[in-house]
């Protein structure tokens, strides 16, 4: 499965250009890897992100303008309790790579799961897959706060930070079979909420 992704030099950057395409998610890991351990960043203001947002051409990064996520998904992990060896058996049922925060201390280890995917995620189903995978993996993030076009700060030795990487060995994720097996219940949104980008962005 070819991995793409989109490359943002800072929070503020919203130039979607910079995109880098993987012939599979060994590659992929391969990068993360090389960027954990070669690369060290004072604090993570200082880090590049990424996206598994794909956008159309000549855009910049907003939710209306993302066609697809590139192959893998993302889940923040924060209120984790117990050490590192403990992750795996947490999490043991698929493949991803984890690694540490910016954030992440030796009595509260913060990391991301990154995990490869079967197929690319269209836009239309991004926020229902994006549910799915957080209550497959037992609801460890915000389910209504879920961005289309969100970034990740990139895996780092962050200075004061506890940091580490690994890989865990499983099953690939099928976006479609866990859509199914959780089904979607699109939450109310406000009056603002369901204004266009661009209207927001105005206001």
């Amino acid at each position: 499965m070819e991995i793409s992704l989109t490359i943002f030099d800072s929070i503020y950057d919203n130039k979607t250009a910079k995109r880098m395409n993987y012939s599979s998610f060994d590659e992929f890991e391969t990068v993360l890897y090389r960027l954990a351990e070669s690369k060290k960043y004072l604090k993570k203001q200082d880090a590049p992100l990424i996206s598994p947002a794909v956008y159309k051409p000549d855009t910049t990064r907003a939710n209306d303008n993302v066609v697809a996520w590139g192959g893998f998904g993302i889940l923040d992990v924060d209120d984790f309790k117990g050490e590192i060896k403990d992750i795996e058996k947490k999490y043991e049922a698929y493949k991803y790579i984890c690694y540490s925060t910016a954030s992440s201390t030796t009595d509260n280890p913060k990391f991301r799961l990154v995990f490869p995917l079967t197929e690319w995620v269209d836009s239309t189903n991004i926020k229902h897959f994006w549910y799915a995978i957080n209550k497959e993996i037992g609801d460890i993030a915000d389910a209504q706060t879920k961005d289309l076009s969100r970034m990740y700060y990139v895996p780092s030795s962050y200075q004061n930070s506890f940091n580490f990487i690994f890989s865990h060995d499983g099953d690939i994720m099928d976006p479609n079979e866990l859509m199914k097996k959780h089904r979607y219940v699109v939450p109310q949104q406000s009056f603002y909420e369901r204004l266009p980008e661009a209207i927001k962005k105005g206001l």
